[in-house]
């Protein structure tokens, strides 16, 4: 399949100015290089006497009016995957003129982990009759996708995978097959997760994590938490850059999440299309 446009929300900001920046080289010509590594936000944890590592989105990147406008109630999972959603359409430049011809694949493992445990404490604060039905549609996995397509007008099939293996190659294969079988002019294909307390305490638990912040892939492993989506407009054509999962990481600019293959494409794709 071949990609139109990208876009990316992670710790380092959003879009292309999250991966690149200018430099010059010899001949004084500025261009494009990967952005050098960025330490992490070193935060407090339930039950841990020393500060723990994560790379979360900042506030400030979520703070679009113009696409979050009407998504006051929305949660941050939402918007960051919205937004993902919304600059690969630009990116691509394209206006849907038939919107029931585009759908919408997004994977994720935890969903919106961060809602759903509110949603489950305000039950045990208040009872089912006292919770609150906004907190309790956004905590469903499907809330994103949902926000999504108002926001761009997209009315073709939405489909959400959540798995802890693989999510977002599950998705890429079934945006793939939309596209084989006609079901699609384009698909609008992401992936996403987020860091949050309960899952900080459970990493800090079940996780060898690195003390200095620095992601390191080899043997032993150390992890920091990520959080992030990235998002791709995708058809059918052969020719121009093809959506491939690169093999090696980009966690350790990232962070480790589930659908951290995800960011690593769209990191890749912003910094090959600024190259060219």
């Amino acid at each position: 399949m071949k990609i139109l446009g990208t876009g990316l929300v992670c710790a380092r900001g959003r879009g292309k100015d999250a991966v690149c920046r200018f430099t010059a080289d010899s001949s004084s010509q500025p261009r494009f290089v990967s952005k050098d590594w960025k330490p992490p936000e070193f935060i407090e944890v339930p039950f841990q006497k020393e500060l723990f590592p994560v790379y979360a989105v900042a506030a400030e990147t979520l703070k679009d009016k113009a696409v979050l406008g009407g998504m006051r109630r929305a949660d941050r999972f939402s918007k960051m995957a919205t937004l993902a959603a919304h600059d690969a359409v630009v990116d691509s430049g394209i206006k849907f003129e038939n919107p029931e011809r585009v759908g919408i694949v997004f994977a994720t493992a935890f969903g919106p982990h961060n809602t759903t445990f509110r949603f489950q404490d305000d039950i045990i604060d208040y009872g089912d009759g006292g919770v609150s039905p906004t907190i309790f549609s956004n905590s469903v996995h499907n809330a994103a996708v949902s926000y999504i397509s108002r926001a761009l007008g997209i009315k073709g099939p939405t489909w959400t995978i959540t798995g802890f293996c693989d999510p977002f190659g599950q998705a890429v294969a079934l945006a793939q097959a939309w596209l084989d079988e006609g079901r699609c002019d384009q698909v609008l294909l992401g992936a996403g997760d987020e860091c949050g307390t309960v899952m900080e305490y459970i990493c800090s638990q079940k996780l060898p994590i690195a003390a200095d912040g620095k992601v390191r892939m080899d043997d032993p492993p150390a992890y920091v938490p990520g959080e992030g989506a990235a998002f791709f407009l995708v058809d059918r054509q052969v020719g121009g850059t093809q959506l491939k999962i690169p093999e090696k990481s980009r966690a350790p600019f990232f962070g480790n999440t589930p659908t951290g293959a995800a960011l690593d494409c769209a990191a890749g794709y912003l910094e090959l299309n600024q190259k060219e």
